[in-house]
């Protein structure tokens, strides 16, 4: 059972605070890498991103993370990303959770994993829920707890049914679970769908363990 990361450039404008100069550079290096100009698409992404446009921090950093128009280097795409990650890009948060997980561009920090995977599942990106469910899974970072780990996992392959997604393999590889566990897992799972903020019912479920 492994964590996995999102490969994928961003090929949309989303809402940005930055200026306007920034976004032209965003659209600019979008047109420049469809085009297959790659070195064109990073001049374009890299001024973009030092002039503060999230998006294009996140497009340079994955950029560094797969070596696309520049060398590998995990230690530039954990510094762009964690730029990113820190103006709300849930796409950053989610890559910044899988070096800090995996010791990619820094030491294994369990604890950055979990801070920045629930960011992002906050912002309901199903492959981070599932990530948090490992770390619960597994008592990386977090306390152990089988439930609550099973839990995030059924809500994140109820979220996202597609390849990318091994949350179904991740929940059918658990080992232990009884039928009062299952159903414990089913009803948190339903209230963090339900529920504005997932973490909340999640937290009030964990502080319960705690107590019991």
């Amino acid at each position: 059972m492994k964590s996995f990361i999102r490969s994928a450039l961003l090929p949309a404008l989303f809402i940005s605070l930055t200026s306007s100069s920034a976004i032209a550079g965003f659209e600019e290096g979008i047109a420049a890498y469809q085009a297959n100009n790659i070195p064109l698409a990073y001049k374009e992404f890299l001024a973009a991103a030092e002039d503060g446009h999230s998006d294009s921090q996140y497009n340079i950093g994955l950029m560094y993370e797969h070596g696309i128009g520049v060398d590998k280097d995990d230690k530039e795409a954990l510094g762009w990303y964690q730029k990113s990650a820190e103006q709300g890009n849930a796409l950053a948060q989610f890559n910044l959770g899988v070096l800090y997980e995996n010791g990619r561009g820094t030491a294994v920090d369990f604890t950055q994993a979990n801070e920045w995977y629930r960011k992002a599942s906050v912002q309901g990106d199903a492959l981070a829920i599932g990530n948090l469910g490992m770390l619960y899974l597994r008592g990386q970072g977090v306390k152990a707890n089988t439930i609550a780990a099973t839990a995030l996992l059924l809500l994140s392959a109820t979220m996202d049914s597609s390849p990318e997604n091994h949350a179904k393999q991740n929940i059918a590889a658990i080992r232990g679970l009884s039928t009062a566990m299952i159903t414990d897992a089913q009803t948190l799972s339903a209230e963090m769908k339900s529920a504005e903020n997932l973490l909340v019912p999640l937290d009030q479920y964990l502080l319960i363990a705690d107590i019991e």
